[in-house]
């Protein structure tokens, strides 16, 4: 079969023929349809997960999967050759405390030994690719596979947050920063009942955000709180941005017993005065991804309402050109690798 191989840290990906993948027993083989590439794929390929513990290559990066059951191991019965299927790619043990919770994208073992599919098992950028039965899907037939990908990721690590935060129809929400996650947000909330305010920085994202359904449109800089507040505040905000001063200055408008999420993972310290959260009961959460649940949910909810992502689709053989995009800030939203 034909892959993107990073053989190495901070080295192009290599498209070449390998074997195609076994398959265990509750396992399935996988026909990738469609593969994400999303900005952890470029941490892996930087070898930023080597900082941490694991040191996986050779891999083939890629978890943002979307395809075709090809075949399925002896004890799986619930799945069948030619299913559609998307991949939940973090790999919970399913017995710890947190998921037994149901909160399984923070499992305490998959942590701390990085079982992911694509970060540090062979993932998506591959013609086939071999993932436990257990953590596949069905697809909606109204979403075609290059549309299904990035759910798994980008629009799950949003949906997780607008969760955790207990966000309920006729609430205000804001969405700070309207990229690869904030342009799922926007489609998101709206679809959940929310009254939806995009917090953006250009013209041309702006205009964006209200054709995907913003209620509100508000600019970043100087007075960005004030304009939030003045709208009523918002309930839930979730921030996919790196950057701390936006971040600040849009707490101004946070409501009274608001939640602020944190989606974006920035490294650094986020100053804030204890007395606003306390007088206004307000909180401030972090959100890592979502449940295998959570996602079924998310592709229902996006089937029923219509949210789509806005992508760029790539052969395969263009991965290190996507790669390069992605670092210079080129992509539209969302890139997607396509596989026949």
């Amino acid at each position: 079969m034909r892959a993107a191989v990073l053989e190495k840290s901070g080295a192009p990906l290599v498209v070449k023929d390998v074997p195609v993948p076994s398959v265990g027993p509750r396992d399935v083989l996988v026909r990738v349809r469609a593969c994400g590439v999303c900005h952890t794929d470029l941490h892996v390929a930087d070898g930023l997960l080597s900082t941490v513990g694991p040191s996986p290559f050779p891999l083939i990066p890629g978890h943002e999967i979307a395809g075709v059951v090809e075949r399925t191991g002896d004890e799986v019965t619930h799945l069948s050759a030619g299913d559609r299927i998307g991949v939940y790619w973090w790999l919970s043990c399913g017995h710890c405390r947190c998921c037994l919770a149901g909160e399984e994208e923070v499992c305490v073992s998959a942590m701390a030994d990085m079982r992911a599919v694509g970060l540090t098992r062979d993932g998506g950028y591959a013609e086939f690719v071999a993932v436990p039965a257990d953590y596949v899907f069905p697809l909606p037939a109204e979403i075609d596979f290059a549309e299904a990908a990035p759910f798994n990721c980008a629009g799950l690590t949003i949906y997780g947050g607008f969760k955790n935060a207990g966000l309920r129809p006729a609430q205000r929400a804001a969405v700070l920063g309207i990229g690869g996650l904030g342009h799922f947000g926007i489609q998101i909330a709206k679809a959940m009942g929310a009254e939806v305010v995009a917090v953006t920085s250009t013209e041309a994202k702006q205009e964006v955000a209200r054709e995907l359904g913003a209620h509100h449109v508000v600019e970043t800089g100087a007075g960005m709180g004030a304009k939030l507040a003045e709208l009523g505040g918002a309930d839930v905000m979730v921030s996919t941005t790196l950057d701390f001063g936006m971040i600040r200055e849009a707490l101004r408008g946070l409501a009274p017993m608001g939640t602020l999420v944190l989606v974006g993972m920035a490294a650094g310290k986020l100053p804030v005065d204890p007395r606003t959260f306390v007088l206004s009961q307000q909180r401030l959460i972090g959100s890592y991804l979502g449940s295998r649940g959570d996602l079924q949910e998310l592709m229902q909810l996006a089937a029923r309402h219509d949210i789509r992502p806005i992508l760029e689709t790539y052969p395969l053989e263009d991965v290190n050109t996507v790669h390069q995009r992605l670092r210079d800030n080129q992509v539209r939203f969302r890139a997607v690798l396509t596989l026949s």
